[in-house]
């Protein structure tokens, strides 16, 4: 007996949407997944540092108790993204991971990468975390112990660089002789000001548990001219008497009812420069969604990537500074997605 031939599908009937992979963006995603987990494999292994000298992939594999068939293949894949260099049959560590991926370098992205997989691990979790709302992480011990060391080893690639080879050239800068370096966390900008100005003493404000992170920069680069300054800056004085007042990436960089106490912390003529991420009209949706995935205690975010729940847009947090007297002169982009504000507080009569 026949089927109907009205109910057998057509197999000459293609689909309406045109392309001739139907799971294209699952090939692409799972090509990151791939990429992303055979790096971390090779970097818990230590494979980058084994290959600073030549070697088979016989030879890693015997070093890292691992099959020879499969190691062999794993450092074909990392040559073929550009973390090995292969010559004849021998492997070797490439440029990039020898600046980024050596333990012992001095732009080891170790911590940046502990982040990355903690991210990675939200979004492992995702069915949980869209039913029961985001993980809670203690703020200060967040910001020690991941947000604080990731930032370092990110800013001190080019960032840190360009931002203070910025604020040097200002003409204020040479006979600055205090500066507030405002929720600096790891401190790394307060200390390449003071390297910059021999006559620059500097302080580093931030949470109690957070500072103790900072304390540890501070003796790695025998700062002996920046001071440490423990407390929350929502809550507590930050001081005065500043020429200086430098913030990057601060959470209440947008936040209006900071803006008083900054402008009486600072001397007459006194510059304020803020380096913060720049207004999107348009954030990208899976990026807000990471944001979403995790939270501070005591801290409410809102929904787009770096806004905190007090925070205005940087636009009207500008406007804003002018209500206290400090006039915005420059504003300096500094990379894709952020740029630094320079305000200065009038000198006043002479």
């Amino acid at each position: 007996m026949c089927d109907n031939p009205a109910t057998v599908p057509d197999l000459a009937v293609v689909p309406e949407i045109p392309g001739t992979t139907p799971l294209a963006f699952f090939d692409t995603a799972l090509a990151g997944v791939r990429q992303y987990h055979a790096v971390i494999t090779a970097l818990d292994l230590g494979l980058f540092d084994l290959l600073r000298e030549p070697m088979t992939g016989s030879d890693c594999a015997a070093a890292l108790g691992c099959r020879e068939n499969l190691m062999d293949l794993l450092c074909e894949s990392m040559a073929s993204i550009g973390l090995l260099e292969k010559d004849g049959g021998k492997f070797r560590t490439s440029a990039v991971a020898q600046s980024f991926l050596i333990r012992d370098s001095p732009f080891c992205q170790q911590h940046a990468i502990s982040f990355q997989r903690r991210l990675a691990g939200l979004w492992a979790d995702l069915p949980n975390i869209l039913k029961d709302g985001p993980v809670t992480y203690d703020r200060a011990e967040m910001f020690r112990d991941v947000i604080i060391p990731s930032m370092a080893e990110s800013c001190r690639c080019g960032i840190l660089q360009k931002v203070t080879g910025h604020v040097a050239a200002l003409p204020e800068f040479s006979s600055a002789k205090r500066l507030l370096d405002l929720g600096g966390g790891h401190g790394l900008y307060a200390i390449a000001f003071c390297q910059k100005n021999p006559g620059l003493e500097a302080a580093v404000f931030d949470l109690p548990p957070v500072i103790e992170a900072t304390g540890s920069f501070v003796s790695r680069y025998k700062a002996s001219r920046v001071h440490i300054l423990p407390g929350d800056f929502f809550h507590d004085s930050i001081g005065s008497g500043y020429d200086i007042i430098f913030s990057s990436s601060n959470p209440g960089g947008k936040v209006p009812s900071l803006i008083p106490k900054i402008a009486d912390a600072l001397n007459p003529g006194g510059l304020y420069i803020n380096k913060q991420v720049m207004d999107d009209d348009s954030p990208d949706p899976w990026i807000s969604l990471e944001w979403n995935l995790w939270a501070f205690s005591g801290v409410q975010k809102q929904a787009k990537r770096y806004v905190f729940a007090d925070s205005v847009p940087l636009t009207k947090y500008n406007r804003l500074l002018a209500d206290h007297g400090l006039v915005v002169r420059d504003m300096i982009p500094i990379d894709f997605q952020s740029v630094m504000t320079v305000a200065k507080k009038p000198a006043g009569p002479e």
